[in-house]
């Protein structure tokens, strides 16, 4: 049942990350995700497979990057379309991470006040604590690990708009290397006591989420 849940889970902020991408490119003038399905909430146009397996054997992964053409981008400056698409798809799992920091409280709190009377019940529950657990957790790490300025990820999108545009062909050269890179930190943080990448992005989360971890702590003990 937890699995089922976290696949749900999974499968939504993957969604709703690269819908937002999608979604923001067309604004800014290019078709090209609409033209290939992409502008949609079903999983099954932006999972990657690897990605998706990644994810629930050792807790990272990656959805299928959404493709566009820059030199469709008119809405404003090509640098300043590709910023706004850059960061789409984290500013959407913050914001989810945001709101569920607020309705995680309310229930948890609600169910300490009023508990179930039935097995049943208590796995209701349950059941209900965790999915707004998993939302919380894998939105605010979705999007951490997504700043990380290393290709393909958004971070790197939105730093090599700053980048010359004949230096940067060079660094989108070596792209397709990072995915070895992220196999190798994943299976070294499965296999080694110290998790590098599991530190990095709690690194980069820690400050976007911290407010957020005091407000729900607040609202739960005021509630109780």
């Amino acid at each position: 049942m937890q699995l089922t849940l976290l696949i749900m889970v999974l499968s939504f902020t993957f969604s709703i990350h690269e819908f937002m991408h999608a979604f923001v490119a067309e604004k800014m003038g290019d078709d090209t995700p609409r033209s290939q399905g992409r502008i949609t909430l079903n999983p099954v146009a932006h999972i990657d497979p690897m990605g998706a397996l990644m994810m629930l054997m050792v807790g990272f992964g990656w959805a299928k990057p959404v493709q566009y053409n820059p030199n469709n981008l008119h809405k404003y400056k090509r640098w300043v379309c590709e910023r706004f698409i850059a960061l789409a798809g984290v500013t959407a799992n913050y914001a989810i991470g945001i709101v569920t920091s607020f309705i995680l409280p309310l229930i948890t709190a609600y169910f300490f006040k009023n508990p179930a009377s039935s097995e049943k019940g208590e796995l209701f529950q349950l059941l209900v604590i965790l999915f707004f657990t998993y939302l919380r957790e894998y939105n605010f790490m979705f999007m951490a690990f997504n700043l990380l300025p290393i290709p393909p990820l958004d971070g790197y999108r939105f730093v090599s708009t700053f980048i010359p545009w004949d230096k940067r062909k060079k660094f989108d050269a070596y792209s397709k290397y990072s995915y070895y890179v992220f196999l190798a930190l994943l299976f070294m943080g499965t296999f080694m006591r110290f998790d590098l990448l599991s530190s990095i992005v709690g690194w980069v989360a820690f400050p976007f989420r911290l407010p957020f971890d005091i407000l729900s702590s607040v609202i739960f003990t005021a509630l109780t």
